[in-house]
């Protein structure tokens, strides 16, 4: 127990708090006292009726000063995953903790009342694969911390990024947009998130914000947007909701166990057409070709490269389509899909080959095999960015 103890400023002694303790605080109530909207707990979520979200606070580390907290969404109104960091610094330990519950709270939680009480911040329409989508957008408070600088603008993000945000809409029913800004010693950090993908291009538009803030001690904002689809626009989906997600992991496995018993190049160039006969679908198959080594390379690389969110499409004919990652539908559920067989042990003791194996075969790797073939070192290399992917596809693949 002495491990949890500090003492504070004035020689008391103050505990630093478990984390089943936080976890415990959070479910008996804590973030329900925080947020405007009805909750209740259920097991280890807190549900949201109004939304029909269920929140799933992760406790992920604690320190004397520090909290560090998730919260692991899904939505059954619009079928979607949202997910949210959210750090708290202070005093103690329990100061730290309410700054990291009650920034979430007050930025993303405040967004979803604004949503819930039908407070639009403004409609706009976009176009994807050929069809127009029509959508509202609801803002949520900025949350600052730091100094209060009263010289500095209020940041209007939402002017600053809506047409680079409207490109990158596809046929989801909701869409969230992170924004964190930060600005501490000169030190920016510009952060733009859309579906939890990073998009460095806009986090650098957010970043020249924070440059113009007085340089003096540390400062940040963090906004949310929702963007929600109108239901007349929204084109069917084969993979939607509970039961869609399930049927699509399901065939990602597919893919996975038929790659790890690929014994010749001719049964790798046939995969797609393997994978289809099993599962129906040739547009999934294709996308697991394109995507799923490469999602793995990510999380290898992730602290090395600075990975863009666009990339072309090109069919046998030479026809290109140009698109990002959080607007092809089926790309973030083909994500969660990867992580979760990989974690799970569906592919038994083949488990760690097979991902060593994609790893291998990615783009990033062979990047990487010829960058460190010019004697550059791997610390050499942190935060070199890679902009823009290309990915043969059939002629008969469908953009969705």
């Amino acid at each position: 127990m002495d491990n949890f103890i500090r003492k504070n400023k004035n020689g008391e002694k103050t505990k630093v708090m478990t984390k089943e303790e936080i976890l415990g605080r959070i479910l008996g109530g804590e973030l329900s006292s925080y947020i405007e909207l009805k909750s209740e707990t259920r097991g280890d979520k807190i549900y949201v009726p109004e939304l029909k979200i269920e929140i799933k606070p992760i406790v992920y580390e604690v320190k004397e000063r520090f909290v560090n907290l998730g919260f692991d969404m899904y939505s059954d109104l619009w079928g979607a995953h949202f997910f949210e960091c959210s750090v708290g610094l202070g005093n103690d330990c329990s100061s730290a903790y309410g700054m990291a519950i009650g920034t979430f709270a007050f930025s993303f939680m405040q967004g979803l009342k604004m949503v819930a009480d039908n407070r639009v911040k403004s409609s706009l329409t976009s176009s994807f694969a050929g069809k127009e989508h029509k959508w509202k957008v609801y803002e949520s408070n900025i949350v600052a911390t730091g100094k209060n600088d009263e010289k500095r603008v209020k940041s209007d993000y939402w002017n600053l990024l809506k047409d680079d945000i409207v490109k990158r809409l596809g046929n989801q029913k909701a869409v969230c947009v992170k924004i964190f800004n930060s600005n501490y010693e000169s030190k920016v950090t510009g952060e733009c998130r859309i579906n939890d993908v990073p998009v460095p291009e806009l986090g650098e538009k957010v970043g020249e914000l924070a440059k113009k803030w007085e340089k003096e001690g540390y400062k940040s904002e963090k906004q949310f947007f929702f963007i929600l689809q109108d239901k007349n626009t929204v084109t069917e989906y084969p993979y939607a909701g509970r039961t869609g997600e399930a049927i699509l992991r399901s065939a990602v496995a597919e893919y996975l166990k038929i790659f790890s018993e690929i014994k010749s190049q001719e049964e790798y160039s046939n995969i797609v057409e393997t994978t289809t006969a099993i599962t129906g679908d040739k547009t999934l198959a294709a996308e697991c070709l394109c995507f799923v080594a490469e999602m793995c390379a990510e999380r290898v690389f992730d602290e090395v490269f600075t990975l863009g969110d666009s990339f072309t499409l090109r069919k046998p004919d030479k026809s290109i389509y140009d698109t990002y990652k959080c607007q092809l539908s089926d790309y973030l559920p083909i994500r969660r899909a990867v992580s979760d067989i990989f974690s799970s042990g569906v592919l038994g003791e083949k488990t760690n080959q097979v991902f060593n194996q994609l790893v291998y075969m990615s783009s990033l790797r062979n990047l990487m095999d010829q960058i460190e073939a010019q004697g550059k070192k791997t610390e050499e290399l942190k935060g070199m960015v890679i902009g823009h992917m290309l990915y043969s596809v059939p002629q008969d693949f469908e953009i969705r």
